[in-house]
Parts: structure tokens; sequence; C-alpha cells
């Protein structure tokens, strides 16, 4: 397959992606519970009172602790490290406890406050023959920690992520079943290809030219979302039970910015003329696109609206090279812009960067192509044909990791705010390396890299 590239028809938008063709294959591995409970906390204090004989915690100290924990607590034993165990009424989800000892480690007199969690033998992760060759998701240099992550949630049902691009390829073997209506916004037939303007049809018909094959974006983006995961087939997705809402606008030649900002709107719940109403709002929107030039009105007064409806708004940042303020909508106000990293933690080479950038997660790159993002796809050149699996590079890639974090979030606290979301995902972001570019040049390439488990735990209620 080419690599490729679109002129768009507005504004000179481009496609976040460059495209290498290859299989994978790879060896089961094992996955920690899911449904931990406990009763028992562990604390160490910074001062024991010197009046007790055993150093034990004061009576003072219990009743702060307990005040803070909103729970009652009760000594248990005197463990090594100088720590103690103290016991809870009653045995809750693990989730519960991680939110009591959170509030206890903000007292003065704590060093440190942990659930006494109870571990099992490691069971089965996602058993994706695939999932060896997805190092976007574990290792330690690039990864995004979702192992960790995926102990705590693998998501949920109710949640809903928009994927705007170019619709889906909704019966691929690792997408049937993850996505739910969705819409066609394309107004032109030209740039449609499938014989019709908008309707209720999300599915890809195709964006190849004389240059370029068809790219099936769409269908790759959604599959790092969330493509069916544990189910012994293909690769693993990030989140394993949201909904999918495929939104197309882009086909041959790309797409008008009247039809990516309707389907924005639609995609939040708000109404858009001669479309009947969307009923299942997203919570967040993924939009692998863009093009040169700055934020117009257009698009800020649709995030403005998105955003108001509730709606997280994830964008890449672009593969120009370049600071992303000259890259739109990445250079909006209010959106959750996304550089690119590669494989060992640094900016890959392609990504944009600059103080529009919000987050790093891993985009890849595709020399060797082992070291791009691997991801649902289909080996038809014009019109689909086979399933297929390929690892593609670009920030296109990175913004769905951002996309399918959030979405585990809203899993956990689905009161979120999108103010609170795009906190907690900087507040919880691992730091560059030393010696890489983004640490050398703080503020390059956002607050740090993605780090599923923290964001997860940053919003606990």
């Amino acid at each position: 397959m080419k690599n490729f590239h679109y002129q768009w028809i507005l504004g000179a938008f481009f496609c976040f992606a460059i495209v290498q063709s290859s299989s994978a294959g790879g060896l089961n591995v094992g996955e920690s519970s899911n449904n931990d409970a406990t009763d028992r906390i562990i604390v160490s204090l910074h001062h024991y009172p010197s009046s007790e004989q055993d150093q034990g915690i004061s009576e003072d100290q219990m009743a702060q602790m307990e005040d803070m924990a909103g729970i009652s607590l009760r000594r248990y034993r005197k463990m090594s490290g100088n720590a103690r165990v103290l016991s809870l009424p009653r045995e809750m989800p693990f989730i519960k406890v991680k939110a009591i000892t959170k509030k206890l480690n903000k007292l003065s007199i704590i060093k440190y406050a942990e659930p006494d969690r109870r571990m099992h033998l490691m069971g089965i992760t996602p058993n994706d023959p695939m999932y060896p060759s997805q190092w976007n998701y574990f290792e330690p240099a690039g990864g995004i920690n979702l192992p960790d992550a995926w102990s705590i949630t693998t998501g949920a049902p109710n949640v809903v992520v928009a994927v705007i691009d170019t619709g889906i390829l909704g019966d691929h073997e690792d997408i049937f079943g993850r996505w739910n209506d969705g819409y066609d916004f394309i107004t032109m037939r030209f740039n449609a290809r499938d014989r019709d303007t908008r309707d209720p049809d999300p599915s890809d018909a195709g964006d190849w030219t004389r240059r370029d094959d068809s790219s099936w974006h769409g269908t790759h983006v959604a599959g790092t979302i969330g493509a069916a995961t544990d189910n012994g087939i293909g690769g693993a997705g990030i989140d394993w039970q949201c909904q999918i809402l495929p939104v197309r606008v882009l086909g041959r030649l790309g797409g008008f910015t009247s039809d990516i900002v309707d389907g924005m709107r639609w995609s939040a719940g708000l109404s858009i003329p001669g479309v009947p109403d969307n009923f299942t709002p997203a919570h967040v929107i993924n939009m692998s696109l863009g093009g040169a030039g700055t934020c117009g009105s257009v698009y800020q007064d649709a995030i403005d609206d998105v955003i108001n409806a509730g709606t997280v708004v994830v964008v890449a940042a672009g593969n120009s090279s370049q600071d992303a303020s000259n890259s739109s909508p990445a250079n909006c106000d209010n959106v959750i812009t996304v550089a690119a990293t590669n494989r060992s933690g640094d900016l890959a080479w392609y990504s944009n960067y600059g103080s529009k950038v919000e987050i790093s997660a891993p985009g890849g790159e595709t020399s060797p192509t082992s070291d791009g993002i691997l991801s649902t796809l289909n080996t038809g050149v014009k019109r689909p044909e086979d399933d297929a699996y390929t690892y593609y590079q670009g920030t296109s890639m990175a913004s769905p990791h951002v996309a399918g974090v959030v979405a585990l979030m809203y899993s956990i606290n689905p009161n979120l705010t999108p103010y609170e979301v795009i906190t907690a995902l900087k507040d919880s972001s691992r730091p560059f390396a030393p010696g890489t570019e983004c640490a050398a040049n703080p503020g390059r390439c956002g607050a740090g890299i993605l780090d599923a488990a923290a964001s997860i735990e940053n919003v606990i209620p």
C-alpha cells in the first residue's frame, strides 16, 4: 500500500498518517483481576507518639484519619517498614478503598497510605494474538501503561466515542459489534463515492485517487480506541466495552469544513438541519484530521458548542514537523491537542509540537514497521476486500490513544467535565525521559506522555 496524503478542498487539509503494510503475530499474555476487594489499608506516619512504648498510632492521629476518610478505622497490626495495617468496617471494591487512601494522603501526618490489596495469580490479559506487537500499550519507554489501567476498568458500554473520520468498515472481525449507528455527513457525491449524499450509513466507501490507495483511516483509528478485545482475534483496543460512533466526513479528496463541524455538533447530541438527532451523544470526539492555517470562527464556535454540551474534543497535532499553532483545528481553544511520540518515548520526527500541545501519546514510526501503531484495516486497494491489521504512523494514531483513555475515565466517573478531563490527563502524564528532545525543551511536547492508569486513578470519584 502506498503512502498517502490528503489535499482537502478547503484550507489545504491533510490527514495525519503514513501507511506501511505489515503482518504481525504473537503470544498470549496475562491479565490481573478486575474485581479486587479488600477490607484493609496500609498507612505509615511521619512521626509516631514517643510516649507510647510500641510506637503505635495515637487516638488523636486515628481521629484525624477517620475525619479525613469519612469512615471508621480500626488498628489491625504492626508490619515491617514502620507501617501499620488498619481495618475498614467492611470489604469494599478496590476502587473505593483507593479513594479513601487518596484522601488520607492529603494529611500532613501521613507518609503514605495505600489499599492492602489482594494479589492473585496472573490471569489472561488480552488473548488477542497480535497484542504483544502493540508496544504502544505496555512498553515502559513509549507505552501508555494500559495493563495497570485495565486492572481498574476495561470500560463501560454506556460510554460513547465518536470517530469523525472516513467512516468505518463495520464488518471487520475486530470491529463488528463495537460500533453504534453513526452517520455519513458528506454532502458532495463526488467526495462520497457511495452514490448519495448525507445518509445514516457511515460505511467507508474508499478514498482512493489516481495517486493513492484507499486508507481505511477511520477503521484504523476506531480499532485503537475500541477493537474487540480478549476475543482471541487480531489485536486489542484501549476500551473493551465503549460504543464507537462513526461519523463519516472524509471521502475522496478529503472533506469540507462545513460537513466536519456539522458532524461534531451532531456527535455531541446537538440538532443539525435535515438530519435526525443523535440520541447517543458522545462523551469524547476523536478528530484525527486537520489542515494549515489559523483556527477560524467556524471551528471555534462548533468546538465551544460541543464543549458546552459536555463532550471532550481530542485532536491530532499534525504531521508537518512544525509548531501546532499553524495547524487547525489543533490550534483551536478548548481541545486536547495530541503530539506523537515514538517507541523510545521521544517526539516522533514528523509530529507537530509547541504550546498548543496538551499531551503526547504513541504515534509510532514505521521504519522498521514494528515501531508503528498496529490496528484494524483492510487489504482493499480501492474498495473493501479482506480484513487486515496494519502498522500506521502519525499524530492520527496518537490522538485515539487519548480518546480511548478518556473513555476509560468516563467509565469510572461519568460526571466528569471536559475541563476536569484535560486537567487530569495533564496532571497524571508521565515525564519525558532525560535526554529526549521533549525533556530538553519543556512545553514543546505538552505536559508529558499519556499514562492510562494514572489518568484513571486521578478521576476516581
